[in-house]
């Protein structure tokens, strides 16, 4: 990137007020010479945006959404990497409005063979809005077992401070991917990936971001049993679209070998506001490592009847009870009548989970049959404390074990609603809004719409 600078030109000369026209006649002279000193040109170039800018069509790009604009934008983004100083990045890559259609795996970002020296911090990707800036990831891919293959953004000990911006990206294959992130600390040991070096992603930002159709997964999370930090993931006025499904999931953390690689439980730190996530199938938030979530406001809503969760929260051995924390505020979920449809099916076993002015029974309110939407199961007689605040919530919850074996953990509801029924606790064979496998246990409910206050 060419460097330019001001001043130096100026240094040490002096002006008399003649010189600026500022004698008897001074005034409004004064500007117009002023703004057509040539010494002052190259501080104007310096407020030209292509300074800062690349703009896919410089380089090639049509978007007219027959063309392939693979080569051109992964040109483009070349471009906004070179010039790097300690890493830091000084132009965005622009999209203009338009269809870009991309084949080529790896066309957003590539990961490095020279090591954790080409880390990337501070790199913008712009478009001009959902559905006014569209990227289309149109290929041929079969699915592939390797998370390091499929994807649209392979970013192997590279990105920090990434932000994508107003822009829609759209997959129909199944075998398709938007990102996959892997860190590793260390070469100590034996690594999966040495051939990149070291180093970790961190902080990536999403705002007003539209993912359309079918993937196997948007983002995978990964790392190297020596990776601790793949942390700080904001979603901000993001949205999926009607027919979105997903193989694997949205969001994976955790993608590779979880059991073993302990490190990921730091994958830490996942911010989600006023967010319109539409489900059609498959799982949304699935995360392996446990992880600190937290929702701010939102609809929602899933399309169909076929299987699909929001919160995906599986059992892991050796988790870190800092790594078993959701937190969810005021958001509208409306799952369909199904029975395979949940908003939350959770394994945890420590940590917490919370849900604030939320409600769930915009669709189901006039069902007919009881429908289990949250489920939590646990593991070796521990659940997590679950708490529910201020809540309108319809069908059932299920603890998947007897009550009476279960040591740590507590189902908590406070000032909530239940659309469906009037009887607090019982077991799976009732019509009560809380069941247990058998013998009701650990739980409190407080100041209800509907039932009595109870604790066991």
């Amino acid at each position: 990137m060419t460097e330019t600078s001001t001043g130096p030109a100026d240094a040490g000369r002096t002006f008399s007020r003649r010189a600026f026209g500022l004698g008897a006649a001074g005034g409004a002279g004064t500007f117009a010479l002023f703004g057509a000193n040539p010494a002052h040109a190259e501080e104007a170039a310096n407020t030209d945006p292509a300074q800062y800018s690349v703009d896919v069509k410089s380089y090639g790009a049509v978007g007219d959404g027959v063309t392939d604009d693979s080569d051109a934008i992964h040109a483009a983004v070349a471009a906004a990497l070179t010039g790097r100083r300690s890493g830091v990045v000084g132009k965005e890559v622009f999209f203009p409005p338009g269809d870009y259609r991309i084949t080529k795996a790896d066309t957003l970002m590539w990961s490095p063979t020279t090591g954790n020296a080409d880390q990337v911090f501070g790199l913008r990707y712009r478009g001009c809005g959902p559905r006014v800036t569209n990227i289309r990831f149109d290929t041929a891919f079969t699915a592939n077992a390797d998370p390091r293959r499929n994807n649209l953004i392979t970013a192997a000990v590279r990105l920090r401070y990434t932000y994508f911006e107003g822009m829609s990206f759209t997959s129909t294959n199944p075998a398709n991917n938007f990102a996959y992130y892997w860190s590793v600390d260390s070469l100590a040991g034996t690594p999966a990936y040495p051939e990149y070096g070291y180093g970790q992603n961190q902080y990536f930002v999403y705002r007003d971001i539209e993912w359309k159709g079918s993937w196997n997964r948007v983002i995978g999370v990964d790392g190297d049993a020596e990776a601790n930090n793949n942390s700080e993931h904001h979603f901000v006025l993001c949205s999926t679209d009607t027919v979105s499904k997903y193989t694997d999931a949205f969001l994976t953390c955790g993608v590779t070998a979880p059991a073993s690689n302990k490190q990921q439980d730091q994958f830490l730190n996942y911010y989600v506001q006023s967010c319109n996530f539409a489900l059609a199938g498959g799982d949304f938030f699935k995360f392996n490592r446990g992880g600190s979530i937290n929702v701010y406001g939102g609809s929602w809503s899933m399309v169909g009847t076929a299987a699909a969760r929001y919160f995906v929260l599986p059992y892991t051995a050796d988790g870190d009870t800092t790594a078993a924390r959701l937190n969810v505020n005021g958001v509208r979920f409306e799952p369909k009548k199904s029975a395979d449809q949940k908003v939350i099916d959770c394994g945890w076993n420590r940590g917490t989970v919370t849900f604030t002015s939320c409600s769930d029974i915009a669709a189901i309110q006039e069902a007919s049959a009881f429908y289990n939407t949250h489920r939590y199961s646990g593991e070796a007689g521990r659940i997590p404390i679950v708490r529910y605040q201020d809540c309108v919530l319809g069908g059932y919850h299920l603890v998947d074990t007897a009550g009476t074996s279960l040591q740590n953990g507590k189902m908590i509801y406070e000032g909530s609603r239940f659309h469906h029924s009037n009887t607090a606790v019982g077991t799976t064979a009732s019509t009560a809004f809380l069941r247990y496998a058998s013998a009701p246990a650990k739980y409190a409910f407080r100041d209800a719409w509907n039932v009595a206050d109870a604790a066991g």
